[in-house]
């Protein structure tokens, strides 16, 4: 099986030395909000943070997107520095059915039908009435805003958009808005971040293992020079693309975090992969780069043994949280990294298809394209992408992530704010302030400290 699940690389990473220290609170959430006849419920867990709270002060929201609800960002966070400013009360509320908040029995695919944007942004408005509730605070002076990064950024967003009643701004960090279902410019925004240099040492080693790709002799070097898990079938398509893939790991993750908790940075990877000094070929460079990032374990390459993983609808999965993101994917959002654009030093081993294979081929032959397709067009239409009708709402962005591309880099109106830092990764504005940050990190959050105080009066 080895490092399966590492291919995964969405989710925000959390330093390796932090403990969770504060206690598991549950609340009674409906499992289904938009059919009265179905009275369900499940155990949703939040936790509560008042070091900072002075009464009458403001509630700051965290809320969790595809990964175990975990209380580092309100203890530790640019969101408790925020906390500390204004005097508020810090919640952390986990996402429906990640971590401990599983409203099934398994993650069947009619089971997980309640897993959508809809039914995860309706949990947040009745879990706000009912703390509101349960610690007597009045819903007419105490003022809630709402934190996210990435997908859980455009969950608070949206909750703004949807449901403005319920919190008075939001802070919507690195958040894609715009879904989509074919996004090849992934890997081109990739390349861009990584510098030309670095992508062309990379479009060189790739060109080497897709010549090596074409024979039996090939594909055993392939498999001693990147530690595969088992040898690889050349003539085994769907195996090809999920190793290509997988390979691109450690390259995603340097341009999406830039060096964020533990992980490497854009600077520190090319210096591996543009080392003139040493008398490596491209290819034993790359291996090198992904040999660190796999940190000595092999590979897995088999297509099918991947698919058997994640169709196991055992509750806890034993893919982790990849399962459900995966049918998030294939119902809502997309967000497919293809290399269907012709600019990228990945090669061509990733097409569209390959992911249209994984939403059959886990889920049902009924997730055709077309109904890939239409699903992620009527959730444009419906939560406004690029066009996204919202006030008080912040967009900080860092322009070295390429998910900056499906979010809001320009101010939308007087209140809602777009901030786009040209050296940082994914959701770095949520991380605690260190001294060695850049300038214009420090006065990101700055910029963002305005605007919640702006959003409380």
């Amino acid at each position: 099986m080895g490092s399966v699940y590492k291919y995964g690389n969405r989710k925000s990473p959390v330093p390796d030395n932090h403990i969770q220290k504060l206690p598991d609170n549950w609340f009674d959430q409906r499992v289904d909000h938009f059919n009265t006849n179905d009275t369900r419920t499940f155990k949703q867990r939040y936790f509560l943070n008042n070091k900072y709270y002075k009464t009458g002060g403001p509630v700051f929201l965290l809320v969790d997107g595809e990964n175990e609800g975990q209380d580092y960002l309100i203890t530790k966070g640019a969101v408790s520095e925020y906390a500390n400013r204004f005097n508020a009360l810090l919640v952390d509320l986990e996402h429906r059915y990640y971590g401990q908040s599983v409203p099934t029995k398994d993650l069947s695919v009619e089971n997980m039908q309640y897993l959508t944007v809809g039914q995860a942004l309706k949990d947040t408005e009745q879990f706000i009435g009912y703390l509101n509730r349960k610690l007597s605070l009045n819903n007419n002076t105490t003022k809630w805003i709402a934190f996210g990064g990435s997908y859980a950024g455009n969950l608070v967003a949206f909750l703004r958009e949807k449901y403005p009643h319920a919190v008075a701004g939001s802070v919507a960090s690195s958040a894609p808005v715009q879904v989509r279902y074919d996004y090849k410019e992934y890997f081109v925004a990739v390349s861009k971040s990584l510098g030309t240099e670095c992508s062309n040492q990379i479009r060189l080693a790739v060109n080497q293992l897709e010549n090596q790709l074409r024979t039996p002799i090939g594909w055993e070097a392939i498999g001693n020079e990147l530690n595969l898990c088992s040898p690889l079938n050349g003539t085994d398509k769907l195996s090809v693309k999920h190793l290509m893939f997988g390979l691109t790991a450690p390259f995603t993750i340097a341009a999406q975090y830039n060096g964020r908790a533990n992980t490497i940075g854009v600077d520190q990877l090319c210096a591996l992969m543009t080392n003139g000094k040493d008398v490596l070929s491209p290819l034993q460079r790359y291996a090198k780069v992904v040999g660190q990032y796999f940190n000595g374990q092999c590979i897995g390459s088999n297509y099918s043994q991947y698919i058997n993983i994640i169709k196991d609808i055992s509750i806890p999965s034993p893919a982790g949280w990849i399962r459900q993101w995966t049918y998030q994917m294939c119902t809502e959002f997309g967000y497919f990294w293809t290399t269907d654009d012709t600019d990228t030093p990945f090669g061509h081993n990733i097409p569209i298809e390959y992911y249209l294979s994984q939403c059959a081929d886990i889920f049902g032959k009924q997730f055709t394209p077309q109904f890939i397709q239409k699903a992620i067009d009527r959730f444009n239409d419906n939560y406004g992408g690029f066009k996204l009708n919202v006030t008080n709402v912040v967009f900080p962005n860092g322009a070295v992530d390429p998910y900056h591309e499906l979010s809001i880099v320009k101010d939308l109106n007087n209140s809602t704010r777009a901030i786009l830092m040209k050296t940082t990764g994914h959701g770095a504005d949520m991380d605690p302030t260190l001294f060695t940050d850049p300038r214009e990190l420090t006065d990101a959050r700055l910029a963002i400290q305005k605007q919640i105080q702006l959003f409380l009066q």
